[in-house]
This record gives C-alpha cells, structure tokens and sequence, in this order.
C-alpha cells in the first residue's frame, strides 16, 4: 500500500515540479476543447471540456488552461478520467492552481492500476461569467505520465471562444417578424450595438463610419491604441467616444482614409467601404478572390478598389445582395445591415 501511494506522490510531484522521467517518442496524443455553452448570460456558468484521443497507458495528466479573466472566473476543475474497473480505486487530484490568466490542474490514479487508452475526457472546468464580451480558452499545455513513469509534453494550440451576453435586450421598433432582430438582439446583448434612450434601436437608420468602425472594434475586442487620436485631417471632427475605436482600427491597418487624408466620420458608410473594412480585419485572402466572378447584376458598379475584397466576402459568406441580386455598392448601409455583418464576421 506505501507503495502504491508513492507512486501516486511522485506522478503528482513530476506533473506539477516539470520533471518528468524521461521524454518518450510514441504517436503523440491529440486534443479537443469545448464547452457546454457558448453563449451565456453575465453571472451564469459554463463547462469547458478538455478531450484526447490517441491516448496509450496514462497513468496521470496536468492541464495548463489560460483564460479572459476580464471575462471569466475559475470556480472548479474535476477530473474525468474514468477508472478502467469496478475495482480500480478513485485517484488523487490537486485543487487548481490559478496564476495570472493560467490555471493548472493535475491529477493521477493510485496504486497498481493500469494507464487508460483511446480517447477518453480528461478534465472538466467551471467558469462564472463576469461581463459581457468574446472570451477565448485555450489548452496551453497538457502533460501526460504513463505508469512506467516515462511522459510527454504537448501545446495542443485549442481554443473555444464563448460569448458573454447581457441580459436580453427588446427594442420597441424591431418588430418580432423583422429579418434582422435575432441578430440585433444578439448584438445588444454582446454589447457592442446599443440603442437609444428612447427605447428603439432604429434599424433602418443610416450608419456612419465612425458609428461602423466603432461598433466593430468593440466586437472584434480590438485593443485601445496608445494614441487617442490619429493624423486624419479632420481629427476634430471626430466624437470622443469613436476616436479610441478609430485610432485602433488605424493601428491594426484596416482603416486608411481618403486620399485627401480625411476620415469623414459622419458620412454614412457605403456598402463598398464596410466589405472592404470587413475584409481588412479579418485579412481574407484577398488575392485569390476571383473578382472577375461576382454574379451579381451589377458587378461591373464596383469599384475596383472594392472587387477583390467583395468577391473575398461573397466567399466567405459575410455579404449578401439585395434585390435583383444587385450588390449596390455605393447605397448606404443600415444599422441592421451593419449588426448583421458583424456577427457574421464574430462567428
């Protein structure tokens, strides 16, 4: 029984002091991460599961999980490694350690029990969710030890993303039969679309650029420039509450401007400029686009600045056409047009 219990303390000890007894070169084990939600309303819980597959005699495991903390709170993690059989005894695992955005956990079976293979969960994590936003978590690292005490270390690179909602937003001037009110709903809960004092969300209203760019940088979680303004010759033109979202979109290179070197901030944003600003940030392969394949009736109406960015988000099913099928890329883009994208981009 000393033994068995040794064995155990020291697959603890190596998981969590790094020193592993020898590094093996078998067939390396593959991960997966999810979570039972991903979207959940501020102060609710969520589960996210970390799986393997590939698995060959593991004896014990330790998960490094980094994680929004802005977002998200670590409330427990429990191992799910199942025992082989009725008789194998219950293993031992360590309370998570947090440190940072990172928490560890580690876990091993005890005695002589034998290494379980295949695929097999290995872990649970439960979260709070603190404020609404995007909020990534990622296996960082998983270690695992086989029951000869020889291990292996991997950084899997998985990620899931989940949504943190508010509370559910109604406007009275979207009504239930509207095309765009699921997503315009799900853009105020994510808080980067709001509404107006008076209760209505004014769907159909034209939106600005800088009323575009903002709403896309807080989507897209777009961290703040060091400069809160920019070179634009018409910077004074420019609201105090765009000017961070501006400056940010500046830095990330997906906003350039006029060639006059003005942003115009209270023109109504076309349709040409969203796609282009859409295709920037999420850098689509632009240069594989295809341009000279847009079906659209009215193709030949896009500008050349805009083909190969359009055909790029035609691709990726970003951007629709409108009646006729007609792209019309110099019509003003509403504010659902504009949620709508968005979310399109955010999924």
């Amino acid at each position: 029984m000393l033994r068995k219990w040794f064995l155990s303390t020291l697959v603890v000890g190596m998981l969590l002091a790094g020193l592993p007894a020898a590094l093996v070169s078998a067939a390396a084990a593959s991960y997966e991460i999810s979570a039972d939600q991903t979207s959940v309303g501020v102060n609710k819980a969520l589960t996210v599961t970390v799986k393997a597959s590939e698995l060959k005699d593991v004896y014990g495991y330790e998960i490094v999980l980094s994680y929004d903390t802005t977002k998200l709170s670590l409330q427990s993690a429990n191992n799910l490694l199942p025992k082989n059989n009725a008789a194998e005894q219950n293993g031992f695992a360590i309370s998570p350690i947090k440190s940072g955005n990172k928490v560890t956990f580690a876990y091993t079976k005890v005695g002589s029990a034998a290494g379980s293979e295949g695929s097999q969960a290995l872990a649970a994590f439960t979260f709070g969710s603190l404020a609404a936003g995007k909020a990534t978590v990622k296996i960082e690292s998983v270690k695992l030890v086989r029951t000869d005490l020889t291990s292996e270390k991997q950084t899997p690179d998985k990620t899931v993303q989940i949504y943190v909602l508010n509370a559910n937003r109604e406007f009275k001037d979207v009504a239930a039969g509207f095309w765009a009110k699921d997503a315009i709903t799900r853009a105020a809960q994510m808080g980067f679309a709001n509404g107006y004092p008076d209760g209505t969300f004014k769907p159909l209203k034209q939106v600005t650029r800088a009323e575009f760019v903002t709403m896309l940088a807080r989507a897209l979680e777009l961290p703040e420039a060091e400069r809160q303004g920019t070179d634009f010759k018409d910077n004074e033109r420019i609201g105090n509450w765009a000017k961070p979202s501006i400056a940010s979109g500046v830095a990330a290179g997906w906003i350039k401007g006029f060639e006059d070197g003005t942003f115009r901030p209270d023109l109504p944003i076309t349709r040409a400029e969203m796609t282009v600003i859409v295709a920037r940030a999420l850098k689509l392969d632009t240069a594989q686009a295809q341009a000279g394949q847009l079906s659209f009736a009215d193709a030949a109406s896009i500008p050349s600045w805009a083909k190969d960015a359009v055909a790029a988000a035609v691709k990726a099913g970003l951007v629709n056409g409108r009646g006729g099928n007609k792209f019309v890329p110099a019509d003003s883009a509403n504010r659902a047009e504009a949620v709508t994208l968005i979310l399109r981009m955010a999924d």
